[in-house]
């Protein structure tokens, strides 16, 4: 009998095939359905329910130092005991056993770091997938949208945290991680609608629309389904369903799109019946023929009824000049965070895009892995058409790839967040015949021969309408509402999150949320919603300070950090020597810098300021940046 000499598999090698990190412990961290910490594969316990808090604390904001002072509101909702402090310490040192890995869940002045590496959160993965799936339907690819989208979907168990206790600094939170779920169910339903797969979607929107029935967009996806079947009837009567839930539950009438909606199919408007064609399947061209490709759709927080941008006219006058002047000139739109640059330069892109039928593209550069020149090109390109592989594989050939394909033809290209002059110089420079929309943060002042156009926050009269749109105009309080916008600093992102956040919340009143934003420990925390965040958008500028080695970066870091340990928002470059202990040319080209990543605006000759938001973020930078070693070895131990 013949035997079968089967190689023998060392076990380190083994364990590799499992996918298995070398010490052979593996964790998984879920918090999309019941808490659970998963280690090689096994769940482990995690304790009472306020260990569980503290853990979901943590987890809410991986990698990234949480205070006791906000673990601290996390557990307790009354008044903490005495010994908070202490019970938070007692329950880390029981999370660190649990979890096995010492540096895990790490002691960093003000508090505590949980470190959840890449794939080992589901929150984290199912945001990756969630933001693929959207950026695949924007670009018309519904079957990508919708493989993304399912794997976003298949990571929920039940409600976010549903087995952790609701404190008033958990709940907003994980709202919004529920607010995120109904946003994917949104747009796989419309990724369905794209591909045609109208009868098999209507079960799954009738159960959907059951469970979230003041959800306007899953009503209209449902409505638009049964249309496309041929029962216009139940289409009809989906919409007086959906008006009877949006009365009962929010006492308010269904919102003009849906209205809309109702009356195109009350026309039978053949517009309904349209399914967007999708490009059929053929080999690659290595110079391809432009197509329009449709602009990325973004949220309509600024845009009235009539589609008209609120509070800009002004810029968006100046947008649309640039855009039609001939021979074209760029057009740079910058600002500080939050102010709706890309929100200006969408719309403004919407409205020129019947002028432009060789095709209107869209990149945003902090979706690439490596925003370069390079890869701004090969983005553009695949976008044009050819398959990836037939991209040219250097800059310089990329260009001539890019130009040839545009020759003679009216293309509209919006390069969004971008943030040096070299990701797009070899473009601008190459391309006559396309016409560019930039937004920035810092001016790009080393770009020749382009229009640059700075925003500002809103006025006071179009904040308070901005956020009387979001929130909804049955909640209308004026002293109030005018209260929470100048808390927002009039900031677009920050009365959008708030009006978002109200608009769900229907049990706060304005005067209540006005009086949670006062205060100034929890307002970056409330001005949080889903994937949008203060805080995160100020991060990117701080981020970009750090990253940088010279002279100037270095002292505007330290006068960052030492404005934010005083939690001051004025300062002049006497000031400023005086913080950082050097001479008045330092200080001045350390607030110049400062100023030129919008952390800081020149107010007056050798007057500088924070916003008040900007200032908030500098004092949380400062309590773990600017911390005293040996002052807080001991508690933090």
């Amino acid at each position: 009998m013949e035997i079968l000499r089967v190689p023998i598999m060392r076990l380190d090698a083994y364990v590799s095939t499992l996918g298995l990190p070398e010490d052979g412990l593996s964790l998984r961290f879920g918090l999309l359905g019941p808490i659970e910490v998963r280690k090689n594969g096994r769940p482990v316990p995690l304790g009472s329910p306020k260990q569980r808090a503290l853990l979901t604390a943590l987890l809410l904001e991986p990698n990234r130092v949480v205070s006791i002072d906000r673990l601290v509101t996390a557990v307790w909702d009354e008044e903490p005991p005495h010994s908070a402090v202490a019970n938070i310490r007692t329950y880390v040192n029981r999370l660190r056993c649990t979890l096995g890995e010492g540096d895990r869940l790490a002691a960093r002045p003000p508090g505590y770091v949980l470190t959840a590496h890449s794939g080992e959160l589901d929150v984290t993965e199912f945001a990756d997938a969630l933001r693929q799936g959207r950026k695949a339907l924007a670009a018309g690819r519904p079957e990508a949208a919708l493989r993304h989208l399912s794997a976003a979907l298949a990571r929920w168990r039940g409600a976010p945290a549903e087995d952790v206790p609701r404190s008033a600094a958990l709940g907003p939170r994980l709202d919004a991680l529920a607010e995120q779920r109904c946003l994917a169910l949104e747009v796989q339903a419309e990724a369905r609608l794209m591909l045609g797969e109208h009868a098999d979607a209507v079960p799954e929107l009738r159960e959907t629309v059951a469970a979230h029935p003041t959800r306007e967009r899953l009503w209209s996806s449902l409505m638009v389904a049964l249309y496309r079947t041929g029962d216009s009837a139940a289409a009809l009567s989906a919409y007086g369903q959906a008006r009877t839930f949006l009365a009962e539950e929010l006492g308010v009438e269904p919102g003009p799109e849906l209205a809309e909606l109702h009356r195109s199919i009350l026309n039978r408007d053949p517009a309904l019946c349209a399914v967007p064609r999708l490009p059929a399947p053929g080999p690659p061209h290595p110079v391809p023929e432009p197509v329009p490709v449709p602009v990325a759709r973004a949220e309509p927080p600024l845009v009235a009824g009539s589609g008209r941008l609120l509070g800009r006219d002004l810029e968006l006058n100046q947008i649309m000049a640039a855009i039609a002047t001939s021979p074209p000139r760029p057009v740079a739109v910058h600002g500080p965070a939050g102010v709706g640059k890309s929100a200006l330069a969408l719309h403004a892109v919407r409205m020129a895009a019947p002028d432009f039928p060789g095709g209107v593209l869209h990149v945003d550069l902090r979706s690439l892995p490596r925003p370069g020149a390079y890869e701004t090109l090969a983005r553009l390109l695949s976008l044009l058409g050819p398959a990836g592989d037939r991209i040219a594989p250097d800059l310089d050939d990329a260009v001539l790839q890019f130009r040839a394909a545009t020759t003679g033809r009216r293309v509209l290209v919006l390069l969004d967040n971008v943030t040096d002059e070299g990701q797009l110089r070899s473009l601008l420079c190459a391309c006559p015949d396309c016409r560019f929309v930039i937004t920035s943060r810092r001016v790009l002042a080393a770009l020749d021969d382009v229009d640059h156009l700075s925003l500002a926050p809103l006025t006071d009269d179009t904040a308070y309408e901005l956020l009387v749109r979001v929130c909804g105009r049955d909640r209308v309080d004026p002293e109030q509402v005018r209260r929470v916008a100048r808390l927002c600093d009039n900031l677009p992102l920050a009365l959008r999150i708030a009006g978002k956040r109200l608009a769900v919340r229907r049990e706060w009143t304005l005067a209540a949320f006005a009086d949670m934003l006062a205060g100034e420990e929890h307002r970056l925390d409330l001005l949080t919603c889903g994937d949008l965040s203060v805080r995160s958008a100020l991060d990117l500028d701080y981020q970009a300070l750090r990253q940088c080695g010279g002279t100037a970066d270095g002292s505007a870091l330290a006068l960052f950090h030492r404005l934010g340990e005083r939690g001051t928002a004025d300062c002049g470059s006497a000031t400023a020597a005086g913080l950082l202990g050097c001479d008045r040319r330092t200080a001045w080209a350390a607030l110049g810098r400062l100023a030129d990543l919008r952390l800081m605006k020149s107010m007056a000759p050798d007057h500088y300021r924070m916003n008040d938001l900007t200032r908030l973020y500098a004092m949380e930078i400062a309590r773990t940046a600017g911390k005293n070693e040996s002052g807080n070895s001991a508690e933090f131990a």
